[in-house]
């Protein structure tokens, strides 16, 4: 960030911002004295997360794909804080890998309403503020790797591939406004829920690390090292992309049917 109003820093807000991604981006804003509104569906989490974090952070409960939701607390989270330059949107709800015929229409409907609905109402609502404003600002949206080689999460997929067309569309729109819109696609990373799974023995991650070129998961914070990045004037020329933040898993793939990946092993 980089804009200040009468010797003010400018706020981000962050939809997720209380756990995983969202909250390493909260975190970082948050160390940078950039005052930060946390938008997350449970409201408790955000604000104890809020607490800690201290300074000038605000926070509220938030249903993204609700838009009464989203502008009631951005109309909380706003009040007495500087004007907002950044949105990041975080929020998400995990999918798990489930074949068509047993996935449930309710269930693909709310994954698509968390994920792509929820990041088109809240660009719609906080990202068509910061356009107006006439001020400038800058949008990051959340994809996946999954929306450019599909897994069995389809929901999820689908959502994240169409996070990427909208994120796109959104960034010619609002080009001339000096609002810029990028996306991150993280592969598997240290979240909450990955961290649950793992704990309680619902998933074996051992062949997720095996088909990533860097042999680990990713940590919530170099995710939100790049997307500091794409909010800042460093990435002044930077709007309508999607940067993959995935180890190399994407380009990895190419490698595992001759073999698997390079151990890094120098041959005789």
């Amino acid at each position: 960030m980089g804009h200040e109003v009468a010797g003010e820093a400018r706020m981000i807000v962050v939809t997720g911002g209380a756990s995983g991604i969202g909250a390493a981006v909260a975190r970082r804003a948050a160390a940078a004295g950039i005052p930060v509104g946390i938008l997350d569906l449970d409201e408790a989490r955000a604000g104890a997360f809020a607490a800690e974090l201290g300074g000038r952070c605000s926070f509220a409960g938030c249903d993204v794909s609700d838009e009464t939701s989203v502008e009631a607390a951005l109309e909380q989270v706003t009040e007495g804080m500087p004007p907002v330059e950044g949105l990041v949107c975080c929020a998400g709800q995990p999918d798990l890998p489930t074949p068509i015929e047993m996935t449930p229409v309710d269930h693909w409907r709310r994954i698509l309403d968390v994920h792509l609905t929820g990041t088109f109402v809240a660009c719609k609502v906080i990202g068509g503020a910061i356009a107006r404003s006439g001020e400038g600002g800058s949008i990051v949206t959340t994809a996946s790797v999954v929306g450019f080689n599909p897994g069995p999460v389809l929901a999820y997929g689908a959502a994240k591939a169409a996070t990427v067309n909208l994120t796109k569309s959104l960034a010619v729109q609002w080009a001339r406004c000096d609002v810029r819109v990028n996306a991150v696609a993280p592969g598997w990373t240290e979240t909450p829920f990955l961290t649950r799974a793992r704990a309680e023995g619902r998933r074996d991650l051992a062949p997720i690390v095996s088909a990533s070129p860097q042999a680990r998961l990713l940590r919530p914070e170099e995710i939100a090292e790049v997307i500091w990045f794409l909010l800042s004037p460093a990435a002044s020329a930077v709007t309508g992309q999607t940067i993959v933040c995935d180890g190399g898993t994407l380009a990895g793939a190419g490698w595992l049917p001759f073999g698997g990946i390079p151990t890094g092993d120098a041959e005789p």
